[in-house]
């Protein structure tokens, strides 16, 4: 028996989703194919369009085996942390084998390189890197020159290896290297549409679509580009949110928080001060992240820090090596026996049952995807007008 691990989004699940199941499995030969998801809010520092069960059902319906939650604080956070949280996270399943991701394009030789070199971070690409720095580049994009110069790549070797899944699948070898994980990577190549490309045409034109063609089209009530079951799924939801339904907690979170921004996980005090600044004057989310925006602040950045604020994320004293629980969130039966491999970490199943097992570290840290469920579902109610089960009440999706 063999299990690959995704690391996702699935926001909302859809045929290139399934595709890079089928596609994992095949290149694996894996029994189970285990997605690692976000829950109610995804790394760009949004909500996700559904919440987390409706995205559970898609992917089972669509081909993963067992679906578990990827915790807040990974899950809305840089490229690096999302990725070592995901990397800690299936390491703590004992029987993953494989961690597979998609990539534009790259060869898995040149990403497996990058990942190496970042992970050992020699004197002269630090150097390279504090200089772009302070000539005012944002991270990732200081990151991509600082390597590029020492690897001595052309321009367009630079813009194919840093596209957005190749980035993360970097820092997905870099944190499975520092993290001394057996599991081994394998890249998948990703087709169709670019991660955050429009639809522009006809859709059998364009292949299969991202997942920022399908939100955009869902919104407009076009549901293409998806499979049937999560046409399905969709068309029974409550509500589709975006990160506007959200402005006034977060606007409320920020003010109540106002002494202490510096404090929340990604929030440097450049940040902290802008936050003060634009507070004012600002009338919608997306005004407020647009006036906090600079050369050296992503628009990603600044709505995490937006979001981090209104769930109470803040910067942790040291990095965690191991995760004091992991939550299930749906699985095929077939799959169950899987659980019996995992060791050193509690699988949450019913969370008011199996949350007294945790030390208080770990009632802690469940406490923040607890209150991003909560809050999440509160927006969902009152754009919906329906009252939705609370999170204690949620039970772990189980399919044949």
């Amino acid at each position: 028996m063999s299990a690959a691990g995704i690391i996702c989004e699935y926001n909302p699940f859809h045929k290139g989703h399934q595709f890079h199941i089928e596609q994992v499995r095949e290149k694996t030969g894996a029994d189970t194919v285990v997605a690692l998801m976000n829950g109610d809010f995804v790394q760009r520092g949004e909500p996700a369009i559904v919440d987390k069960y409706i995205r559970t059902r898609m992917a089972l319906e669509g081909g993963a085996d067992m679906v578990f939650e990827l915790p807040v604080r990974y899950g809305l956070s840089s490229a690096e942390d999302f990725a070592r949280g995901g990397i800690l996270a299936l390491g703590s399943l004992s029987f993953i084998d494989f961690y597979c991701f998609g990539s534009e394009g790259t060869v898995q030789e040149k990403l497996e390189q990058a990942g190496r070199y970042l992970a050992e971070e020699p004197e002269h690409y630090k150097k390279q890197l504090g200089h772009y720095l302070r000539g005012g580049y944002s991270f990732p994009a200081a990151r991509e020159r600082a390597y590029s110069d020492c690897m001595e790549l052309t321009e367009e070797e630079r813009r194919q290896l840093f596209m957005p899944n190749n980035t993360l699948g970097i820092e997905y070898i870099k944190a499975a290297l520092r993290l001394g994980s057996s599991m081994k990577p394998v890249v998948i190549r990703r087709q169709g549409m670019g991660y955050h490309e429009e639809l522009t045409g006809q859709q059998e034109k364009q292949g299969f679509l991202s997942a920022t063609a399908v939100r955009s089209q869902i919104w407009k009530g076009n549901f293409i580009g998806l499979t049937e079951e999560a046409v399905d799924l969709l068309k029974k939801a409550p509500c589709f949110l975006r990160s506007e339904d959200f402005w006034q907690m977060c606007s409320f979170a920020i003010r109540d928080r106002w002494d202490r921004l510096e404090d929340m996980k990604d929030l440097s005090d450049e940040l902290a001060n802008s936050f003060h600044k634009n507070w004012y004057e600002a009338v919608s989310l997306d005004d407020f992240v647009n006036r906090c925006k600079t050369k050296n602040m992503t628009m990603a950045r600044v709505k995490r820090c937006v979001f981090q604020t209104l769930l109470g994320i803040e910067k942790a004293s040291d990095r965690e090596d191991s995760l004091p629980y992991i939550r299930l969130l749906g699985m095929r039966r077939r799959a169950a026996g899987n659980l019996k491999y995992v060791k050193n970490t509690k699988v949450l199943g019913r969370l008011a049952r199996d949350m007294e097992e945790l030390d208080d570290r770990g009632r802690e840290k469940l406490k923040q995807d607890i209150k991003a469920a909560d809050l999440y579902r509160t927006v969902a109610m009152a754009v919906s007008g329906r009252r939705l089960p609370e999170e204690f009440r949620r039970q772990v999706i189980l399919v044949d």
